[in-house]
């Protein structure tokens, strides 16, 4: 539950102050603030391309937690500020108007009837993100979002009592059938994730209409001030049949009509079938600031920023340096779709570890394709071939499993690189206390001969927290003697005398087992 207590921030902006669903939001980013917030890059660490294959197998998957912020994130990012500002304008729980739809709204549920009030000068919107699969729609969505909090508690509000938990945003999927039910009973349990409530219960397993499940919904909404309602997947919309999709979009606009909270619809291309089906519905998910139409990368500045930082993560013994031709072999086989590309770079690299060719060549990425790449092949052809019937004739682009590739390449490393069974605790135990080594910046080859040293002795402690200890003991004894002064014949064999006494104690080592 990603939730924190209320911390009240001055406005600026007139329309702003006195808001405090708006004062407990974080501060409106500049573009380089939130490209520090966002990207992400484990990277390569150095020694790593010493350790043995089936460790370098390991630390290539960190490729897949890589992002680096384009214009498009940037853009994103400010339509949310918008719009989650915008759709709190005139919600404010200090006024009138929400204590009345609260009560107004309970009594319109215990009645029976259909039609909740309708808010007072709605202001909320949202936009509409259209894209191929794999260009980074869902990844983009959820790493803005997580620069808000999801829930603010809220206790006292200028000396005065407020008690709410404000949901700032939600995300769900469109199921996959694109029935409204379906809907309705994961935005239920979204929310008990949120804020530990329990509606799922008391509303989705009952037998109870979808029409009062929505206006449950709508309830839900109001009191607890959501902020933004972020709807993935729309296209599964296209499968609902008798009249479904109509019925939910009807339902979305009904949210952003008489609630004033801003709707943002996620999908591929096939989704504007449906949102441009009637001029309601289409206008409506524009919202104020338009579509965005997410493309695939072209190959100009923030391929080469994309690519050239990437690059950068290499677990190959024999490093390669980017080059134009590396840019091009990579957009032609991925099309400029990051997804593609950072599994294929990926890929390239666990095939040259699995076949001990230690280095990246242009073929790698042909022969990756090849072997991998099958399923979206027409896909690819039609981006490739600039053809427009056939771009728009695309469907959802099957993502790519790498787990098989993984294991294939894997199993092709030699004996000597693997554990052996009759040894195995053994082994184990050795490989994670020069894995923690490591971490303290110990070189590869010294962390292996000072853990076999250690093994190889008939006292001392033998558990990982013992011969790390002892390890780096005996480092610090090393590298001290050889730096000390001629005039200095004092020694230690106390590692809190050592200089780096605060590594240790930073990586763990002190005042905590490992």
């Amino acid at each position: 539950m990603a939730e924190r207590n209320a911390i009240y921030t001055k406005q600026l902006l007139p329309e702003y102050q006195g808001n405090p669903l708006i004062e407990a939001l974080p501060d409106i980013w500049d573009s380089s603030e939130v490209i520090d917030m966002l990207s992400h890059n484990d990277g390569h660490h150095d020694g790593e391309r010493q350790l043995d294959p089936h460790y370098r197998m390991h630390c290539v998957l960190r490729l897949f937690r890589y992002f680096q912020p384009l214009e498009q994130h940037i853009d994103i990012d400010r339509r949310f500020s918008l719009c989650i500002r915008q759709g709190y304008l005139h919600r404010s729980p200090l006024s009138p108007d929400y204590a009345m739809s609260l009560v107004e709204g309970y009594k319109v549920i215990k009645s029976g009837e259909y039609i909740l009030p309708v808010a007072h000068n709605p202001t909320g919107s949202g936009f509409t993100i259209i894209g191929l699969s794999g260009v980074g729609k869902t990844s983009a969505i959820t790493r803005i979002l997580s620069l808000y909090p999801q829930v603010i508690v809220h206790s006292r509000y200028r000396d005065e009592p407020l008690i709410l938990k404000q949901i700032v945003w939600l995300k769900l999927d469109c199921p996959h059938d694109g029935l409204v039910k379906g809907l309705c009973m994961e935005f239920f349990e979204a929310v008990d994730r949120a804020a530990g409530t329990n509606y799922f219960e008391l509303y989705a397993k009952r037998a109870i209409t979808i029409n009062i499940m929505m206006k449950r919904m709508e309830q839900i909404v109001r009191l607890h001030c959501v902020g933004v309602l972020v709807i993935d997947e729309i296209q599964h919309l296209n499968l609902a049949k008798g009249g479904g999709s109509e019925k939910m979009l009807n339902f979305l606009v009904t949210l952003v009509n008489k609630i004033g909270i801003p709707v943002v619809l996620i999908g591929t291309t096939r989704a504007m079938e449906v949102l441009q089906s009637e001029f309601r519905q289409a206008r409506r998910s524009s919202g104020h600031q338009g579509d965005l139409l997410w493309d695939r990368m072209k190959k100009d500045v923030s391929w080469d920023v994309f690519v050239s930082t990437m690059w950068q993560n290499q677990w190959t013994r024999q490093t390669v340096p980017i080059n134009d031709d590396f840019k091009d072999a990579l957009y032609h086989e991925s099309q400029g779709i990051a997804d593609i590309a950072v599994k294929l770079y990926a890929m390239a690299q666990i095939r040259a570890i699995g076949l001990q060719t230690e280095t990246i060549s242009l073929n790698d990425f042909r022969i990756v394709a090849s072997e991998k790449f099958g399923l979206i092949k027409p896909a690819l052809d039609a981006l490739r071939s600039g053809d427009k019937e056939r771009i728009a004739a695309i469907g959802d682009i099957a993502p790519i499993s790498i787990e098989d590739y993984y294991a294939a390449y894997s199993a092709m490393l030699p004996t000597t690189a693997r554990y052996v069974p009759a040894k195995y605790n053994r082994t184990t135990l050795s490989e994670q206390a020069i894995l923690k080594l490591l971490e303290l910046d110990v070189e590869p080859t010294k962390a292996k001969r000072l853990i076999g040293k250690v093994m190889a002795s008939n006292s001392g402690d033998k558990t990982l927290s013992g011969l790390v200890r002892s390890a780096f003991t005996l480092y610090i004894s090393e590298t001290g003697n050889a730096a000390q002064k001629p005039e200095d014949s004092s020694t230690s064999n106390d590692v809190r005398d050592a200089g780096d006494y605060e590594s240790i104690k930073a990586a763990g080592f002190v005042g905590k087992p490992l």
